[in-house]
């Protein structure tokens, strides 16, 4: 279970004060701090401007347009351009988009599957900027970058090129993010010409920090389709490109598909057409225009073979850039599809899915030494050795455990033409034990087994996933020639035997209506407000509840994880979307409705002897709140109706009598039953606090109990950093408490 947004700012806190280079705590690109820099502009009553990346050529580029247009440009600030500038405007969408003059469809379509998956959209954009009372001409972006992420701040002057945007242009005329978070990109990357045609996989690294597998669709592995539904189900990023280079150019051809193009990948489906059933895949253009013409196309013969609520679900007929294709024609007319994530999720086809553990190591091939190049089998065994182990535990069966990624240093990217130096790596299985070395296990060639070559690639990264059987492997991270020098970062993922609990986040969906990722309110009036969809969470198929009360309460091979996984129920939306406001957010008093109006009343258990108050619904939200918001998303409510799902069924198990309450033995069967484990004394305490009198407790007094002590582990074990005690300054302890 996620821990509450506050207890999470706390235990941020404490670990950005560990860590430099965290999301939480980014290294500042050229020494340049935000909130230092904004507030000495503040008090000298001035706009930033950025000489790291000056209102100049410099910044352009100048090989990306001809000398007559790059004399043309003008630097222009959004309050310049729109008396009434605003960062965001109701939120970020995928249709805030549209990409101008720079050929850098790779950055956007990234970008456009960020507002897609807010938990990668809010490390990349923070939350404290506007054009408000704290404007002062100057914005900031994270990304990741080799390894450690970098926050990057612009003055908002924009490149204007005879009176039109050069580059991203905003769909609504006043809000600015797209072009402001496209600027700090071409700042990180060096230049506005350095997007001009790029790789879709360095985009989507570089905004998720993840590691991110390409799939080429003229030769597509035969469990393509398993990874395309699992990246759906693990919300992954996902883009895709069509045949063509920079030298090809971008021909719009007659079935709508741009040639050489990078595109986001928003959505998949599965539709009843005929006798049978479709598979179709929703794709948006960043260009935010200029859609396929072919089968499944907005308003194309197909729909009308589909049930009328299934075509009015998903064909929305909207010159928008976003379109629906068989995925015949998907295969056929794209050549490649990237998936990215923070680990590779997206190889598992079970449900539910496992935990993946990362290990990331820093080296370089030196001359004389470690660069022994790929030219013969022993010089490959020259380079740097890593070893890993694949427990018995592990196996064939269980499709991709190790996943491997080999990045070279960025500062290649200008010093090898074109771009990078060709790397690669071995992926070998040794069947000796090796030879002591000191603490070392030493191999050679000899011990190799099997070798697996990713094979060279001129590419700024390298990845390969495998389903290697149980035994130990050795890596060999190579450059094409003997002695060519480079620093690099290998970072290894292996699927544990932890199993993962569901991860309560969006989901890409074609109903979405999970809240827009917004840091201030609408500006705009309710009839001219942007299309949002958000996603609805879909979890994954559970386990059926135990029939068996003495199983359902045995924890020595379960905990909470595990118990919770039981309880997923998809009708959690429908029940929210009617006691929700109009945003699709959930206060306190519309939570004490629900919990009094639907749980309070369900003749599955006997809950009638105490309602919910109004404090005891706050405390439960803020338990909830992952946002530290004061209020609960789709999703925040799914995690809650998971807990109260296992909470009834906990409660009329134990209360066999139908007494409606519970007392102290029957309380300590329940916790151990729900996979926690308490003292005497704390159980005591527990009585203390939400029993009454008698020392019983309601149904409401109940789920209160639960929910706080399930809290309250996971942040202990969040917070403490040697497993006995946990270390906290007054203020971290005032924030616990006061939200207690």
């Amino acid at each position: 279970m996620p821990i509450p947004g506050v207890y999470q700012k706390v235990a941020e806190g404490q670990q950005s004060q560990r860590k430099i280079g965290t999301v939480e705590n980014p290294k500042k690109f050229k020494g340049q701090d935000f909130n230092s820099i904004r507030d000495l502009c503040i008090s000298r009553k001035q706009l930033f401007e950025d000489d790291m990346f000056p209102a100049n050529l410099y910044s352009i580029g100048e090989r990306l347009l001809s000398q007559d247009k790059l004399l043309s440009i003008k630097w222009k600030r959004p309050t310049e351009l729109q008396g009434d500038a605003r960062f965001l405007v109701d939120g970020a969408s995928i249709f805030d988009i549209m990409q101008g003059e720079i050929g850098d469809c790779w950055v956007l379509s990234a970008v456009g599957a960020l507002t897609l998956h807010r938990k990668f959209l809010e490390n990349v954009v923070p939350k404290d900027q506007e054009f408000t009372s704290k404007y002062a001409g100057i914005f900031h972006f994270r990304f990741w970058q080799y390894g450690e992420w970098v926050d990057v701040v612009v003055d908002d002057r924009l490149p204007m090129l005879n009176g039109s945007y050069l580059s991203v242009q905003p769909r609504v005329s006043n809000e600015f993010w797209p072009s402001l978070l496209e600027k700090a990109y071409a700042k990180l990357r060096g230049s506005y010409q350095n997007l001009h045609w790029g790789f879709i996989s360095e985009a989507m690294v570089d905004f998720t920090g993840g590691v991110q597998m390409d799939f080429n669709l003229s030769k597509p592995p035969p469990d393509l389709r398993d990874i395309v539904l699992a990246a759906v189900r693990s919300a992954s990023l996902m883009g895709c490109t069509t045949p063509g280079d920079l030298h090809t150019g971008n021909i719009e051809l007659q079935n709508g598909l741009v040639q050489g193009h990078a595109y986001t990948v928003t959505d998949g489906a599965q539709v009843e057409y005929g006798n049978r059933i479709e598979d179709i895949v929703r794709v948006w253009n960043p260009w935010g225009q200029g859609e396929w013409n072919g089968r499944w196309s907005d308003g194309s013969s197909q729909w009308d073979r589909v049930r009328p609520d299934v075509r009015k679900k998903l064909n929305v007929e909207r010159n928008d850039g976003e379109f629906w294709m068989s995925c015949p024609d998907f295969m056929q007319y794209f050549a490649q599809v990237n998936i990215c994530n923070h680990d590779p999720s997206f190889l598992d086809f079970e449900n539910p899915q496992y935990v993946w553990e990362a290990t990331s190591y820093y080296n370089q091939w030196v001359r004389g030494s470690s660069a022994g190049g790929c030219n013969t089998a022993e010089d490959m065994w020259k380079n740097p050795h890593y070893m890993i182990t694949v427990p018995e535990t592990q196996g064939t069966k269980r499709g991709y455990n190790v996943t491997v990624a080999l990045m070279q240093s960025l500062s290649n990217e200008r010093k090898y033409s074109p771009r990078w130096l060709p790397i690669g790596f071995a992926f070998c299985r040794v069947v000796s034990k090796g030879v002591k070395n000191g603490s070392q296990q030493k191999y050679s060639r000899q011990h190799a087994a099997e070798t697996i070559n990713s094979g060279l690639e001129q590419a700024r990264e390298v990845t390969r996933s495998f389903m290697a059987p149980p035994g130990t492997y050795i890596i060999l991270p190579f450059t094409q020639n003997k002695g060519q020098e480079s620093e690099f970062l290998l970072r290894i993922f292996m699927k544990t035997s932890q199993i993962a609990e569901y991860p309560e986040t969006e989901t890409m969906s074609s109903d979405r209506s999970q809240e827009p990722y917004s840091n201030s309110p609408s500006s705009q009036s309710e009839n001219s407000r942007k299309v949002h969809r958000n996603g609805n969470p879909s979890p994954y198929p559970s386990d059926a509840p135990l029939s068996d009360f003495g199983s359902r309460l045995n924890i020595n091979s379960q905990n909470s994880k595990d118990v919770l996984k039981r309880y997923q129920d998809g009708n959690f939306e429908s029940i929210f979307s009617r006691y929700a406001n109009q945003s699709l957010e959930m206060y306190a008093e519309h939570l004490q409705m629900l919990l009094n109006d639907v749980v309070i009343t369900d003749p599955s258990i006997v809950a009638d002897r105490g309602e919910f108050s109004l404090d005891s619904c706050r405390g439960i939200l803020m338990l909830m709140d992952l946002n530290a918001n004061g209020r609960l998303s789709l999703s925040e409510f799914g995690r809650l109706w998971k807990r109260l799902n296992m909470c009834k069924d906990l409660f009329r198990t134990i209360d066999v009598n139908q007494t409606g309450f519970l007392d102290g033995y029957g309380l300590g069967r329940a916790v151990q039953g729900a996979g926690l484990v308490v003292s005497d004394a704390v159980l005591n305490i527990m009585l203390l606090r939400y029993a009454n009198y008698t020392q019983k407790l309601s149904f409401a007094d109940f789920v209160c109990c639960m929910i706080r002590l399930e809290t309250v582990t996971k942040v202990f074990k969040n917070l403490t950093k040697d497993g006995v005690g946990v270390y906290l300054s007054a203020e971290e302890w005032m924030q616990i408490i006061m939200s207690s």
